[in-house]
């Protein structure tokens, strides 16, 4: 019979608690140097130590920075590639939407014929152009999204001369009404749905301008949500990281506690080298805390954009959406945080280097026992 989750989870910490009060002592005994039989003597005690503290120390160092160097990265891509790409691609989209509506006001509205496109579709297109240059640029994309977004922008370019024609031909109503139908199926599409044999739904690839914007915004909504996400390399890292954090300090009282047992000596060298090792890990921890819930905050402020609709609010609501991401990564001060643990880790590995050193000028007044050579007469 199977034992169910919650049951084998309770035998499990049942097993822990017997075994820690078993364990513990026994650790307290290598670490201090109280083993049964007297112990190293003091040179091997202290010659192992200063190997074993900075090598903890360096480990637990490493796997800190590695695990905040991740979400830092991930950070810096949020805030600088994938946010502004975000809101440049809802603005470019908006604003196609717009100049198009535009479009059909001066050339199919009442007043079509006897006047020009003027200069807000212009201006529209113009910022559509404009910002999705700006995503192209933002490094945002791969190869095969900047290769989807420079199809948009040469369909963005055929779009604008087919409604350019159709202002051309304004007194025709025939050919007016031709290409602003024609500019308006390239960009919207007419598009039927196709239905499987499993009476699912499915949508072709996307032919038109705006499905294709969107189909971009949406993988980089997607991305963000990984971004957002605690990734396995800093989960592993940071758990890593606080276990050789522990044992770092838990063998650093039991050295010191050797050296008052064994040299009746209280170590404030070994201690002030030891605080930033210990120092170092709990900022990272905390800068990295705070990253990523701004992370998390910038991911759900963005995610609004894909529901903003082109209306005349649209521009100020992307521009209010794209501030607001901004204050709140802002208020993470991603960039302190970065700095802190430049100037932490290196400090951190100084005090791991003293901690070996401190340990090795201990040593010195105490050789190594040699084993006794025998005589060949013997």
């Amino acid at each position: 019979m199977r034992v169910p989750g919650p049951e084998r989870l309770r035998a499990a910490l049942a097993r822990l608690r017997t075994a820690v009060p078993l364990v513990l002592p026994v650790l307290w005994e290598r670490a201090s140097g109280r083993t049964p039989g007297g112990g190293l003597p003091t040179a091997a005690f202290l010659r192992r130590r200063m190997l074993v503290l900075p090598t903890l120390a360096v480990v637990a160092l490493a796997l800190s920075a590695a695990a905040y160097g991740d979400i830092h990265g991930r950070t810096e891509r949020l805030r600088d590639r994938c946010a502004p790409a975000l809101v440049d691609l809802a603005q470019a989209r908006t604003s196609l939407e717009l100049a198009q509506a535009q479009a059909e006001l001066r050339l199919l509205g009442a007043q079509a014929g006897r006047v020009e496109l003027g200069e807000t579709y212009r201006s529209l297109v113009t910022e559509a152009t404009q910002s999705l240059n700006r995503v192209a640029q933002s490094r945002a994309l791969h190869k095969a999204q900047e290769q989807e977004l420079r199809v948009v922008s040469g369909l963005v370019v055929a779009y604008g001369d087919k409604i350019a024609w159709a202002d051309r031909h304004r007194e025709k109503e025939l050919l007016r009404k031709a290409g602003v139908a024609y500019a308006d199926d390239m960009l919207r599409g007419r598009h039927s749905t196709v239905v499987t044999a499993g009476s699912q739904e499915v949508r072709p690839e996307p032919t038109s301008i705006l499905d294709r914007i969107g189909v971009l915004e949406h993988q980089l909504h997607q991305e963000n949500r990984d971004l957002a996400a605690w990734s396995p390399l800093s989960l592993t890292a940071a758990g890593a990281a606080a276990l050789s954090a522990g044992l770092f300090a838990f063998v650093l009282v039991g050295t010191s506690a050797f050296l008052r047992d064994r040299l009746r000596l209280v170590s404030v060298q070994l201690a002030a080298a030891a605080v930033p090792v210990l120092t170092a890990p709990v900022l990272l921890a905390f800068g990295g805390a705070e990253e990523h819930g701004a992370q998390e905050q910038v991911r759900a402020e963005l995610a609004g954009l894909e529901q903003v609709v082109a209306d005349r609010t649209a521009p100020r609501r992307i521009e209010t959406t794209a501030r607001d991401a901004a204050v709140l990564m802002r208020e993470a001060s991603p960039d302190t945080w970065s700095l802190t643990a430049g100037v932490a880790v290196p400090a951190a590995g100084v005090g791991a280097l003293a901690c070996g050193v401190t340990l090795f000028l201990y040593g010195r007044p105490y050789p190594a026992a040699r084993p006794r050579r025998r005589h060949p007469d013997a």
